[in-house]
């Protein structure tokens, strides 16, 4: 009898899993909407949903792919596990349906960043603007989450799902050089931001690294007045905008033969990492009159450390990005100064030049370009020139 009907309990059982299974894809409808990114007690609260039940929930969806969790901001987002059954799906469309005739209706992006940092914060946020305003682009942002292996993983997802574009800030110029040329080779174009690969591809939109690197170590000297000792807290090894930051810098300042650099250490991008970085350095000499950080995290680390030891106004300290962090350290009179790059603009003009690509049915072996952004080299004389809008 037991066989032939079913008792409560099953009943219960069964509509609880219909329910999990509701509540899963209204998880992912939310996260596919303009709101893109939520956390655990947001995606609750518009849901009318359980805190515990959501994220058990995110955790389930996040073990199989389709959904991903910046590790900085904590909040979820649509998974790269996503992009691959898009695809499918347009695989198993009847042949009468047209891809290309959905290509003019819908263009795929997306951007595969290292890692969470208010520079390709701001990228996306710049790329997303200018996809929102064209009302026919899916715009995904992937975090490779400081893993380059992660970077490449997601690189060949995006490629197998036939995106129109690519938007890469490479975490090793070189390692991802294969997956570029698997890119190209099936006419997606690749466009780096800020951080160059030797391997062709479409377009490369940077700072201008080493010609800012030059004026920073100018300014640098002359506010030295020729003499002392200097440190550079540097990026990793590998990079291609360590060297061309670092030798930007060493050729701006040796117009001071009275200025030494005695130290070159990598921080790693990283602020608490230069705190530990500099602090090492100084137990072993307080001689140090400049301190220049590749980039604004590393930049402020150091001042960290000299605020924390009463050496601020007696060591000047350069970063380099231009972040709101970064100009506000300044006009409190802390950091020095910095090389400002309007990074969202930087996204933008990343995007245009995608959508300028792709609609025009252009393929990424049908040009190659460099776009070098303006920029500023701010200190608390003129920080007060980038206006509200223009911070990020």
């Amino acid at each position: 009898m037991a066989a032939e009907s079913e008792t409560s309990d099953d009943l219960i059982a069964r509509e609880r899993t219909i329910k999990s299974v509701q509540h899963a894809v209204n998880i992912l409808d939310l996260l596919s909407g303009p709101l893109r990114a939520a956390g655990v007690t947001g995606i609750a609260t518009t849901l009318g949903m359980n805190v515990s039940t959501v994220h058990h929930l995110l955790r389930t969806l996040q073990a199989r792919g389709l959904v991903e969790q910046d590790p900085e901001s904590k909040l979820y987002r649509l998974g790269a596990r996503t992009l691959e059954l898009g695809e499918a799906y347009l695989a198993g469309l009847h042949p009468s349906v047209s891809r290309k005739a959905l290509a003019k209706h819908c263009y795929k992006m997306v951007f595969i960043q290292y890692q969470p940092h208010p520079v390709p914060a701001a990228w996306s946020h710049g790329i997303q603007d200018v996809a929102a305003g064209q009302g026919n682009v899916d715009y995904r942002l992937l975090d490779g989450q400081a893993r380059v292996d992660r970077q490449i993983a997601l690189m060949h997802t995006a490629i197998n799902a036939g995106v129109n574009a690519i938007f890469l800030q490479p975490g090793d110029s070189l390692a991802v050089g294969p997956s570029i040329k698997k890119a190209r080779d099936v006419g997606i174009p690749v466009i780096t931001l800020n951080i160059d690969s030797a391997e062709q591809h479409a377009t490369h939109v940077e700072m201008n690294h080493y010609q800012g690197g030059v004026d920073i170590g100018r300014k640098l000297g002359e506010l030295m007045r020729g003499r002392g000792n200097v440190v550079i807290l540097n990026a990793p090894k590998g990079v291609i905008i360590r060297e061309r930051r670092t030798d930007g810098f060493k050729d701006g300042i040796k117009q001071y033969p009275g200025i030494n650099i005695v130290a070159d250490e990598s921080a790693d991008w990283d602020r608490k990492k230069a705190q530990k970085v500099l602090a090492a350095i100084l137990a072993n000499t307080s001689n140090i009159q400049g301190v220049f950080g590749v980039n604004d995290s590393m930049a402020l680390g150091a001042v960290d450390v000299l605020k924390a030891r009463g050496l601020l106004g007696k060591v000047f300290v350069f970063g380099d990005d231009g972040q709101r962090d970064a100009l506000d350290s300044i006009a409190a009179g802390e950091l020095t100064g910095t090389q400002y790059t309007d990074v969202y603009q930087q996204g933008r003009f990343a995007a245009s030049i995608a959508m300028a690509a792709a609609t025009s049915g252009a393929t990424a072996r049908d040009f190659h370009g460099r776009v070098l952004m303006p920029y500023y080299i701010l200190t608390r004389d003129n920080v007060n020139l980038i206006q509200p809008n223009q911070r990020w």
